[in-house]
Parts: structure tokens; C-alpha cells; sequence
């Protein structure tokens, strides 16, 4: 290699390592750190648990996610139905498995958010409604039939692994809180149904796997639509506010208790006072 060619190598080679050196630069001290990778796509929910990745049955970056929809994203128009940025969505799942701290707000956005927690569903080794129970979801919507009995649903739903059930109920509820904010955010319990069936159920590729997935939506809206009933919750935005009223009641009772309670103290000290005297 003649003296020439050897400089431009050199030259080459000194000029990828100046950008090696500033992408390592660009990266913030605070995610420098050597973070243990945690596989969190594509494992069953059973085995994040068993890792100490749920609370309460519902996986951590699961609840990060709805957490920062809650706050920021009730009323976003197409919330679910427009996608993120495919870039975007990825790094935010590189982020989360690497163990780097995550803002969803400042690393990602709404729509990007809302792509990562369809993809995390999506990607379950088993679908959220078990394959196991799913043709018996199936059977009971079959033929078009509108009158299936919610007792026969829910007791359906009861047999879902725990895992399943409570991230099913998880979802559910944040769901419903979407849907009532549809007139701003333009889904409501169907459409969000339409996006979530193919999400919570999995079905065969083909015409057949078509028919079933119309079939499984339809299972999803009505999951939405009776959530109260389905999983038996009983504590409703009015018994929260019949619960914050009954608290304030109770500390006025209990001011006024005390106000008396001084009161009497006060005048039996002044009758002591003056029997001395």
C-alpha cells in the first residue's frame, strides 16, 4: 500500500472514530450506566411476574403507559387509530428493555405511546383472551347472536389466568375512560373495539381468520360496554363523590365535636375556677 493510500485509510479511520466519539458524547451521563437488559416484549405474563415486572398483575411498562395517556392524551383525536412513528416506537422499546429511564413525554409522544402499548399486547406469546378459551369466547357470540347473557361472559372472563384477568380489567378501565371522551378524541367504545380486537384476541391469517376477528371485535365492544357488570365493579364515579361528601361530613362532625369538646372544657374549667374563689 503506497503512502498515499495508507493516509486516506488513516484519514477514514480517524474520521469514524471523531463520530464514535460523539454519539457516545450525545448520550446523557445518567444513561451511560451499564443497565441490565430485560426482555419485555414477546413474554408471557406469567413469566414477567414471576420476574417481578407486574404489580398487582399488570406489568410495569403497561402501566407507565397508561399513567402518561391518562394525563396527557384523554382527548387526543384518533388516540389509537393514528399510529406512531415506527422509529420512534422502537427506541422507546429498546429504552424500556435496556432498563434506561423513560419519559414518555420527552423521549416519545402520545401516538408513539399509544403504538408501544398495542404492540406490547400485540407481541403477548398468548393473547390477552387465551387461545385456550378464546373459541369458547367465540361460541358464545356465534350466529350474530345479541342476547348472550352477561352472567355467561363474566363467568367466562373469570377463567382467565390471574394474569390475564387483571390486565384484561386493567385495560378495560382505561378504555372506558377513553371512550367517554369521545366527542373530543372521536373513539368511542366500537372503534376502540376495532382496535383493540386484533390486539386482545389472536386469530389465523386468511378469510376465516377475517370472519373471526369481525367476531372477536364485536366480543371486545361488549366487554367495553358492560365493563361494570363483567368485572363486578361496584365502585362508580358517584360512590366517589358520595365518599369524598360522606368525608367532608365527617371532618365538619368531627371539627364541630371538638369545638364543643373545648367548649365544655373551657366552661367547666371557669366553674371550677369560681367555686375556688
Amino acid at each position: 500500500m503506497g503512502a498515499g493510500a495508507l493516509a486516506i485509510c488513516q484519514s477514514k479511520a480517524a474520521v469514524r472514530l471523531k463520530e464514535d466519539m460523539k454519539k457516545i458524547v450525545a448520550v446523557p451521563l445518567n444513561e451511560q450506566k451499564d443497565f441490565t437488559y430485560q426482555k419485555l416484549f414477546g413474554v408471557s405474563l406469567q413469566e414477567l411476574e414471576q420476574q417481578g415486572l407486574t404489580e398487582n398483575g399488570i406489568p410495569g411498562i403497561v402501566w407507565n403507559i397508561v399513567e402518561y395517556l391518562t394525563q396527557h392524551g384523554l382527548t387526543q383525536e384518533g388516540l389509537f387509530r393514528v399510529n406512531g412513528n415506527v422509529k420512534v416506537v422502537e427506541q422507546l422499546r429498546l429504552k424500556f428493555e435496556s432498563g434506561v429511564p423513560v419519559e414518555l413525554g420527552r423521549d416519545g409522544d402520545i401516538c408513539s405511546a399509544a403504538s408501544l402499548l398495542k404492540l406490547f399486547l400485540r407481541e403477548l406469546p398468548d393473547s390477552l383472551i387465551t387461545s385456550a378459551l378464546q373459541p369458547r369466547f367465540i361460541q358464545l357470540f356465534h350466529d350474530g347472536r345479541n342476547d348472550v347473557q352477561e352472567s355467561s361472559l363474566r363467568d367466562l372472563i373469570k377463567e382467565l389466568p390471574d394474569t390475564h384477568y387483571c390486565l384484561l380489567k386493567y385495560l378495560c378501565q382505561f378504555l372506558t375512560k377513553v371512550a367517554k371522551h369521545h366527542v373530543q378524541n372521536r373513539m368511542n367504545v366500537h372503534n376502540l373495539a376495532t382496535v383493540f380486537g386484533p390486539n386482545c384476541f389472536h386469530v389465523p391469517p386468511g378469510l376465516e381468520g377475517m370472519k373471526e376477528q369481525d367476531l372477536c371485535n364485536k366480543i371486545m365492544a361488549k366487554i367495553l360496554e358492560n365493563y361494570n357488570t363483567l368485572f363486578e365493579v361496584e365502585y362508580t364515579e358517584n360512590d366517589h363523590l358520595r365518599c369524598e361528601n360522606l368525608a367532608r361530613l365527617i371532618i365538619v362532625k368531627v371539627s364541630n365535636l371538638v369545638f364543643n369538646f373545648q367548649y365544655c372544657y373551657n366552661f367547666g374549667q371557669k366553674i371550677l375556677f369560681n367555686s375556688f374563689s
